[in-house]
């Protein structure tokens, strides 16, 4: 264990016990050791709740050095974060909630360049702060991207750290596989320097060594590896992406090695169905011949039934039996065509170990508003290059389920329903919408969900019908939580209302979650660090669970889901960083969370700046927390990004969101951030807290640049959203704040009323807004028309407007 010099260690110590107590950045340098305290030593990552594989393998050279030193308790009170921000590169900006981070707080923050022996403290002022959150602008002069430690400090009484940069593990898929599979890891800061080049995962049974595994591809939010040649059995999989030394594992995640895969021998029994009388002529009623063949594979199963090429006419449903796959010729040459009017699915059952495998089922108009494949609760089930014609009907509905793999795929449909079920995976499918469809996918709850390189189309622009509404994804908590949601690679075109004589215009969302159904909760009794005692509390009925969110008070910002309620007691999955007290405001909340939405390609229609619709690529809704929203292309928008908070009791708060290195061009409006479609106002309420909007790129914009709204009810506050380093050109309007701007047109901007939402704490921090070449007349760089808002402005600004050209006022 390494130890550093007392001089060094002393005069440290003294430097973070007089900080300076001011708004605006600084940032000074304590000193090149580790260690904070004449005879300290070097901390351990269990000083810090940080998991370490047991035992502890020997970390492969690429991985960084990282040696912080620990602190021992000092002083009465410390303050405390009660969450934050956790991902950000030398001078950007972390925001947190928590208590004592008011004016007389500052912050310690270590690091540690990759190669160097010894770390390097500094302290911090923070940008602003009060009783509720905190902003700090990390020093330029920190290492390039790497981790830090952030602690708050505050007459000689330090905080718990925290970790930025650190890996974060969240789920694995799929869970259940075999040796020799590719699987993968998802979460967030995963790769080495936020790129795509390098991360560390390491696969063990408990308690025993395990192995490193070389992933095949990298991002910062999903790692893709094989399984390796492991024994049938229980495993941990470990995940590090290169910082942090020992400080930076992530895990551990349950992975299930299968003695074979649950499709295994299906391959090897294979019944010819024109062998049973099927004739595929396109004119013969071929179900009863394609029912006895599938029976006799039940029988023998694990079995095939091929339908060779040739189209089959059926007249009523068929059952997909256990452990039995349909292979066709292709998805051109063998066709399942219903030929009957039943009212009902064509494929109306399966339960466990079923495929569908290069063929084509055509419902041909003839299920009703039933849909194509009505399968209830299924237990692996993959669709792998099959064609659903569901021509004004739902490809799929299905629900309780669990391994859906739909991969090469295409649906033509308006819409599927998941329910609330898990480890969901679909790949390079095309799905073309018709009759206005709502969306490709639908949960009401749930978890693990991932969406790669597929692509969104109208099935038929000619045809009146032939038109969606531009929803690649919608989540509404129903039944309760979602958790761990993925979209990487996947591509729209032309994705919008199109018509809104026809259909409901205030749709559009390509992936939205609509999180609302919260309840607040008084009555609070008492607090330990994993449980909550209220005066009535019933436990909670929903499939999937609900979270308990602290809204307001102490220990604002965080959530915990509710693992078991009894006695009046909700018992929860993990310890709070802030342990709630009487001034805390809590939401029993069904929530999205662990979100990440990578490097997709969504594409509205030419008409955004013609009618009002709520075409929109990204829509936070309501109840969702940690969602990361990163390097997209984004184009013909009527709202390109949209994060939106309640202050009715239906929905409230979107926490500790993430929108970084998105390119949008060629839309009505860029960013709306607020809150809106309010029916009642809790004051005391936060709507949003510790969102960050980095780096991105807006071009050609018909309208405002970012539209900060807000209505006319009590609650529903922002504090502490973090605006930086984003550059806007060719616009009307740069930065509004007013009043109903979602309808506001031609610059006529309107005043908040008294009793309104309110934002606290914007930072703008070398931002660049550039009218460009939009029309001058009326042009407003920026505009802040609610007195009550606060801001602080850092090398922002604003270049050609008629007015506004200023920026805010500090």
């Amino acid at each position: 264990m390494r130890h550093f010099p007392r001089s060094i260690m002393a005069l440290i110590a003294g430097l973070l016990l007089v900080l300076g107590l001011m708004d605006g950045a600084a940032a000074a340098p304590a000193g090149n050791a580790a260690s904070a305290a004449a005879g300290t030593r070097n901390a351990e990552p269990a000083d810090f709740g940080f998991p370490l594989p047991n035992p502890e393998p020997t970390l492969p050279s690429e991985i960084d050095r990282f040696a912080p030193p620990v602190f021992a308790a000092a002083g009465a009170g410390p303050p405390a974060i009660a969450e934050i921000s956790r991902t950000a590169g030398p001078d950007e900006i972390i925001s947190m909630t928590g208590v004592g981070l008011d004016k007389q707080t500052g912050f310690g923050i270590f690091a540690q360049a990759p190669t160097a022996v010894e770390g390097n403290l500094s302290s911090s002022r923070p940008l602003r702060a009060d009783a509720s959150a905190a902003t700090l602008l990390l020093p330029a002069s920190l290492p390039a991207w790497s981790m830090y430690l952030v602690w708050p400090e505050r007459d000689g009484a330090r905080g718990k750290p925290f970790a930025v940069n650190r890996t974060e593990a969240w789920w694995l898929g799929p869970d259940n596989t075999t040796a020799g599979t590719a699987i993968s890891l998802y979460g967030r800061n995963l790769a080495h320097m936020n790129g795509t080049s390098m991360a560390f995962i390491y696969i063990k049974p408990a308690n025993a060594p395990g192995l490193f595994v070389a992933p095949t591809s990298v991002n910062p939010f999903r790692v893709e590896f094989k399984v390796p040649d492991l024994a049938a059995g229980s495993y941990e999989v470990w995940a590090h992406n290169g910082h942090g030394g020992r400080f930076g594992w992530s895990g551990p995640l349950p992975l299930r090695v299968l003695g074979k895969s649950p499709w295994t021998g299906q391959e090897a029994h294979i019944l010819d169905a024109k062998s049973f009388g099927a004739t595929g002529n396109g004119a013969s009623d071929d179900t009863s011949a394609i029912r006895e063949a599938l029976e006799a594979a039940a029988a023998s199963a694990p079995a095939t039934v091929h339908l060779r090429a040739g189209t089959y006419r059926v007249s009523s449903a068929l059952t997909a039996p256990d452990n039995v796959r349909w292979l066709g010729d292709g998805m051109d040459q063998t066709v399942i065509k219903l030929d009957a009017n039943t009212g009902a699915s064509m494929i109306d059952q399966a339960e466990r170990n079923v495929q569908f495998e290069r063929l084509t089922f055509d419902a041909n108009g003839n299920t009703g508003s039933k849909p194509l494949m009505n399968l209830g609760a299924v237990s692996n089930l993959r669709l792998q290059s099959v064609r659903l014609i569901a021509w004004n009907i739902p490809a799929l509905e299905t629900d309780r389920s669990s391994g859906i793999y739909i991969d090469g795929s295409e649906l033509i449909e308006n819409g599927s329903f998941y329910g609330s079920s898990n480890q969901l995976f679909m790949t390079n499918n095309r799905f073309r919408m018709t009759g206005y469809g709502e969306s490709v996918v639908a949960l009401w709850g749930g978890r693990d969900f991932s969406m790669i390189g597929n692509d969104l189309a109208n099935a038929d622009e000619t045809r009146d019908d032939g038109h969606g509404i531009g929803r690649f994804f919608v989540a509404q908590g129903h039944f309760g939580n979602l958790r761990n949601m993925y979209w990487e690679g996947n591509r729209s075109h032309n994705a919008a209302p199109h018509d809104c004589n026809t259909v409901d215009c205030n749709k559009g969302e390509q992936i939205c979650f609509e999180m609302v159904g919260s309840e607040l909760k008084d009555g609070f009794i008492g607090a330990t660090p994993t449980s909550v005692t209220f005066a009535a509390l019933a436990a909670t009925d929903e499939r999937s669970g609900r979270d308990l969110v602290i809204v307001g008070g102490t220990g604002a910002g965080q959530r915990r889901h509710i693992v078991d309620a009894k006695a009046n007691t909700a018992m929860l999955d993990r310890p709070w960083n802030v342990v709630p007290d009487r001034s805390s405001r809590f939401a029993f909340a069904a929530t999205a969370s662990q979100i990440a939405i990578y490097n997709n390609s969504f594409e509205g229609r030419a008409s955004y700046a013609e009618h009002d619709s709520d075409s929109t690529a990204v829509l936070l809704y309501g109840n969702v927390y940690d969602a990361v929203v990163d390097s997209n292309r984004i184009s013909q928008m009527r709202h390109a990004m949209m994060t939106v908070a309640l202050t009715s009791t239906s929905g409230l708060s979107p926490y500790f969101l993430q929108y970084s290195n998105n390119n949008i061009s060629d839309s009505n409006s860029g960013l709306y951030v607020g809150t809106t479609f309010t029916d009642a106002g809790t004051a005391g309420v936060w709507g949003g807290l510790g969102n960050i909007y980095r780096n991105n790129t807006f071009d050609r914009l018909a309208h405002i640049g970012v539209e900060y709204e807000s209505w006319s009810y009590e609650g529903a506050d922002y504090n502490g959203t973090v605006f930086e380093k984003n550059r806007f050109t060719n616009l009307p309007f740069g930065f509004i704040d007013g009043f109903r701007l979602m309808w506001t047109y031609n610059g006529n901007f309107k005043e908040a009323p008294p009793r309104s939402s309110r934002k606290y704490n914007t930072i703008l921090y070398r931002n660049s807004f550039d009218r460009g070449s939009a029309p001058l007349p009326r042009s407003v760089g920026f505009k802040s028309l609610q007195p009550a808002n606060t801001w602080l402005n850092i090398d922002s600004t604003w270049t050609g407007f008629a007015a506004g050209n200023s920026g805010p006022s500090q």
